[in-house]
């Protein structure tokens, strides 16, 4: 098992946002967490990933650190988008990866500023900068968000063509796009899991 949680609780101030969470996150596998607004998806993908920690629980993860992760809303420098490649560069100090920059076609953006895109534009060019990283871990929050439907066609495809080499954790809302992409799927609601399971058997219980 890549990540192990037992009865994990969290909490701000007295506010419960996660309670009596069991799961297991298995390597080499997609794993799709889904749930209303407000359920607890992206702090339950920020706990998975470390960059919070329980209230109370146990927690086990094969992760030593903390990966990069594609948040909702991502930090950003507000200079050009090659500014923000190679800034990273600098920081990571090896060569990144540029093959989603260049299958998302992001060339001609190459010397805008970030805060002069259009949404769409701007999560092509978050979702390309974390896969620079070409690390075997990825966490991704709503990776389809404000993408226009070719541009969703295309995440999906290069998501699929990573399955087989990564271990992939994300939340997402569409349950169509879940499908395609998920080995396993948890279901949160009220900050509680209401339902984990494969592939055949969620969406079975679901009657999706």
């Amino acid at each position: 098992m890549m990540i192990n949680l037992k009865n994990i609780h969290y909490k701000i101030s007295q506010k419960i946002i996660l309670q009596n969470i069991d799961l297991n996150i298995q390597e080499g596998k997609t794993t799709v967490i889904m749930g209303k607004n407000g359920s607890g998806k992206s702090t339950l993908l920020k706990l998975l990933n470390q960059i919070i920690k329980p209230t109370s629980g146990l927690f086990d993860s094969t992760l030593s650190k903390p990966v990069p992760m594609l948040f909702q809303k991502p930090l950003m420098l507000q200079n050009s988008v090659n500014y923000n490649y190679h800034i990273l560069q600098k920081i990571k100090k090896h060569q990144i990866n540029h093959f989603w920059f260049k299958k998302f076609d992001l060339s001609h953006l190459s010397n805008q500023k970030i805060n002069s895109l259009s949404e769409g534009e701007k999560q092509k060019v978050f979702i390309s900068r974390i896969m620079s990283f070409d690390q075997s871990h990825l966490f991704l929050d709503e990776p389809n968000q404000s993408l226009d439907l070719q541009s969703e066609k295309l995440l999906i495809d290069l998501l699929i063509n990573e399955k087989n080499q990564k271990t992939i954790v994300m939340t997402l809302h569409d349950f169509e796009i879940a499908k395609r992409i998920g080995d396993y799927f948890i279901y949160l609601e009220n900050g509680k899991i209401l339902l984990q399971d494969s592939y055949e058997d969620f969406f079975k219980k679901f009657n999706f």
